[in-house]
């Protein structure tokens, strides 16, 4: 059986994960598990893969009830738990997992996050307190086309929420990461992006301020700040770059082709632990090092065959994360990224290096950014219209120039010398500044979409497979009944007659929407608070999605 039909069956059979309204009972797994079992003996290649998906399918189920049982169990009453802290923001918001309840042992241990309360002393991660806890799982607004947190929770293995009643410290002493961070913090102080160095050297994105990731939402260069395949996999390249440089000063009995691949893997495995192996490196690791045995085991593979192969690798390590939408998000630009340079290579001009790459740069930029529009409008409900000239100049500044320089200064922050260290850290604050200067001079561009336009923003891929497959003139009529289908649903119109009535929920009650032709009247926007409101953050968004325009006053609660 080939690896590549393993991964189809583990990605068929952990996505009903995606859609399943309720876990099915343990009875009902236990009855697929032996129905599995049984269709293996059946000497039929189709019924064997039938066999295998169920009982990856079992293994997926079994994975999410592991995490939804700390929300169904601890929530209510008062729990006596050894809690390891695992980041916080200093202040109130802390991050941890519990590892004793009750005083014995729990594995895998549930994540919780922890609201509204100082602990009496200074926290820090890697600590453990004892702490009397009042949880309560994870919910969130369940608004048609509005942003799922609990889905978001439970794929950050983060099912619990609430705050603690007691708290003594058991363990003072910080993790070497978080001694590492405090170091950073400190001598990073005098410089204006500091924030910004420490989210994209260690993932710290908690200390960010609001502006810096509206501007980079608004111009679409976030995903930068993410400590995910781009940093990771540019650490491996470094490394294996500096291991085969090394390799010349061996004798030549001593070289193997394998050590850079090897090397280069476990630095990336390195550095995702050092920004904190936060779910999008742990899977960005776990592709990697996928790639590594297919690389290893000597044969040709396809872009397809690695694609399969990492999602079903990350799929299989932690089924959860298909719910996840960074991880859609990233398997889905890979996949344009294949389709775009199969079907449309760059062009083979005869140019000079310098433009050469240019026209590389442009040619990748456009494709991501017309290939992934359908996901980034299901996923953000709108695009940006700067994000192709943003990632232009930021993607090549961030990559070759502001990451190399912080990772540089991460290294000689442990070694010295001092001035080359200072130097750096400023260069990296300088290319910063520089990067900032360029998205803050760029309009606002992000725009929110209806989701009457979702099925048009499929048009970029029909038109490519249209035009490379020559269907226009062998299959005229095929084609203009598929841009007919697309631009549909922008044919129907609301009838006036009809009135329509949706109940929204805005957390601490509900909010009523009257909606006629088009337009709409709000009751109750549900809460405010300092830095926001119910009304701004879960009911206008809505209301673009839906095509509504609010008309005349509301009531705000």
């Amino acid at each position: 059986m080939k690896i590549t039909t393993v991964g189809v069956c583990i990605i068929c059979g952990i996505f009903p994960l995606l859609i399943l309204p309720q876990l099915p009972g343990t009875l009902t797994l236990a009855s697929l598990t032996v129905f599995a079992c049984v269709l293996v003996f059946i000497p039929f290649k189709t019924v064997r893969y039938i066999a295998l998906t169920l009982l990856f399918f079992v293994w997926g189920i079994l994975a999410a009830k592991q995490i939804l049982w700390a929300g169904e169990t601890l929530t209510g009453a008062t729990q006596d738990a050894i809690v390891e802290i695992t980041a916080t923001d200093g202040m109130t918001t802390h991050y941890g997992q519990i590892t004793h309840l009750q005083g014995r042992r729990i594995f895998p241990a549930p994540g919780l996050v922890l609201y509204g309360e100082y602990l009496p002393q200074a926290v820090c991660a890697g600590q453990l307190w004892s702490m009397k806890l009042k949880v309560r799982a994870v919910h969130g607004q369940l608004n048609d086309g509005g942003f799922d947190s609990q889905r978001y929770a439970i794929a950050q293995h983060q099912p619990l929420t609430g705050r603690f009643l007691q708290a003594s410290v058991i363990e003072p002493n910080c993790s070497l990461r978080a001694q590492y961070l405090a170091s950073l913090q400190t001598t990073l102080q005098p410089y204006m992006w500091n924030a910004v160095i420490l989210g994209l050297g260690m993932g710290e994105r908690l200390s960010v301020p609001k502006e810096i990731k509206n501007i980079m939402r608004d111009t679409g260069t976030a995903h930068l700040m993410a400590i995910s395949g781009l940093h990771i996999a540019f650490a491996a390249l470094l490394a294996a770059g500096l291991i085969r440089g090394g390799q010349v000063f061996l004798p030549g009995r001593w070289i193997q082709w394998q050590m850079p691949l090897i090397g280069g893997i476990c630095c990336a495995a390195f550095y995702a632990w050092l920004t904190g192996m936060q779910p999008p490196a742990l899977r960005t690791v776990v592709a990697l090092a996928m790639w590594g045995m297919l690389k290893l085991s000597g044969r040709q593979w396809s872009g397809w065959d690695v694609w399969i192969c990492c999602l079903a690798a990350i799929l299989l390590m932690d089924p959860v994360a298909i719910l996840s939408q960074s991880l859609w998000l990233s398997a889905a630009a890979v996949a344009a990224l294949i389709f775009w340079y199969q079907w449309f290579p760059c062009p083979e001009w005869q140019l000079p290096p310098v433009l050469r790459a240019v026209v590389s740069l442009i040619h990748l930029q456009l494709g991501i950014t017309l290939l992934l529009m359908p996901v980034q409008i299901v996923i953000f409900h709108g695009i940006s219209l700067t994000s192709f000239i943003a990632n232009l100049f930021a993607i090549p500044l961030v990559t070759f120039i502001t990451v190399p320089l912080i990772l540089a200064a991460m290294v000689v922050h442990l070694s010295g010398p001092l001035i080359l260290e200072q130097g750096l850290w400023f260069l990296a604050d300088r290319s910063l500044a520089l990067l900032f200067w360029g998205l803050k001079s760029l309009p606002e561009g992000w725009i929110n979409i209806a989701e009457r336009w979702q099925w048009l923003t499929f048009s970029p891929w029909f038109l490519l497979v249209v035009w490379r497959l020559n269907a226009w003139r062998t299959l005229p009529a095929m084609c203009v009944a598929g841009g007919l289908l697309m631009c549909w649903p922008l044919w129907q119109k609301p009838r006036p007659d009809e009135w329509q009535v949706y109940m929204l929920d805005v957390g601490q009650g509900l909010a009523m929407v009257i909606a006629r032709n088009g337009k709409a009247i709000l009751y109750d926007t549900g809460l405010a608070w300092p830095e926001g409101d119910s009304g701004q953050q879960l009911i206008i968004p809505w209301l673009h999605w839906h095509n509504l325009e609010p008309e005349g006053g509301y009531s705000e609660s």
